[in-house]
């Protein structure tokens, strides 16, 4: 019970604890760089924390058992959305940020491309649920766009980042599998032996626990990265309120996107919800290559990509879509 509270806690307060971790470890990072630097080998461990979970509970095989004509529709818009739309947003996205800062280090830029080209965060389903879309629909979508990223990821990182800095495809490609490939097959295979052995209630029971887990992952990630980087950040702060600003409107963007497909294509209300949801972008596995291949500098960017833009928009459309779904009931009552 109290493991429970503890990890609901950790849960309903992620906005401020991220922010207040952020701002924390960066003053400190100004005066002890040297302790953060000296943590830097537990980013891994720290990665790993949270990228299993979401692994562990992935069902791939459910989410692409049955077929529907507006799956079928919405499969074909994410594709659409992640092979084409994005990357190519991205690109403008890179190219405003330098027009606006063109000082701006080009690890940190890398950051912001591998948020930008990231799958679906696992927290979308959870969000498109509270704001009354189809939960399994999103589902899809995170499982889908993750083997996207197998080729989005490295390909446009690529071409994107080239003429701005050096991109070790080797050491990106190295960075993919150990951060989807190595996660994902311990995942499934923890709960293919936990049902085997335990039962599908056992492998339930394990769900808080492992969310608490991967919640400490992403905190003390945060703690690490920002404490490393602190010194940068206190020289330039522009770079973080501008930056935050430039990735907000850049994810709003890519939400309006989706909700215009959605309505193109003739979705009910809760169907474009889930479309909206799925433009979301993974943090953990963005920064667990940002690292992995550019540096703690990197996931500085892939920061401003996730807490301080996609992560506040995804929790102010549950409200949003709450107002609409209540103007869409009253248009209904009064005809």
């Amino acid at each position: 019970m109290v493991e429970m509270k503890i990890v609901k806690f950790l849960k309903d307060k992620m906005i401020y604890i991220v922010f207040t971790l952020i701002i924390l470890s960066s003053y400190a990072g100004v005066h002890h760089r040297d302790v953060f630097l000296s943590l830097k080998w537990t980013l891994p461990i720290a990665l790993f924390m949270m990228l299993f979970q979401p692994m562990v509970f992935m069902d791939i095989k459910k989410a692409f058992a049955t077929r529907t004509e507006i799956k079928t529709k919405y499969l074909i818009a994410v594709t659409a959305f992640y092979v084409i739309i994005f990357p190519a947003l991205t690109w403008l996205l890179i190219k405003f940020w330098l027009a606006v800062m063109p000082n701006t280090d080009p690890r940190l830029l890398a950051g912001i491309v591998l948020i930008s080209l990231a799958p679906l965060p696992s927290s979308a389903p959870a969000f498109t649920n509270l704001a009354g879309g189809k939960f399994q629909l999103t589902l899809v979508g995170v499982v889908w766009t993750f083997v996207l990223s197998l080729f989005v990821m490295p390909v446009y990182a690529k071409l994107l980042l080239h003429t701005l800095i050096k991109v070790p495809t080797w050491l990106l490609l190295k960075s993919l599998v150990l951060y989807i490939i190595v996660p994902l097959v311990a995942g499934q295979l923890t709960k293919y032996a936990v049902l085997r052995w335990k039962g599908k209630d056992a492998l339930m029971k394990l769900k808080e626990p492992l969310v608490g887990l991967s919640l400490l992952g992403m905190y003390w990630m945060i703690t690490v990265v920002f404490g490393i980087n602190g010194k940068i950040i206190a020289e330039k702060p522009e770079v973080i309120v501008v930056g935050a600003l430039i990735m907000n409107a850049y994810f709003l963007t890519r939400a309006a996107i989706a909700y215009f497909t959605g309505k193109a294509l003739g979705f009910p209300l809760e169907h474009i919800i889930s479309l909206v949801y799925s433009t979301g972008s993974n943090m953990t596995l963005a920064t667990a290559m940002a690292i992995g291949t550019f540096g703690p500098l990197a996931a500085v960017g892939t920061a401003l990509g996730g807490p301080f833009s996609d992560m506040i928009l995804m929790i102010l459309f549950v409200r949003l879509f709450a107002l609409l779904r209540a103007k869409s009931v009253s248009g209904e009552d009064e005809t």
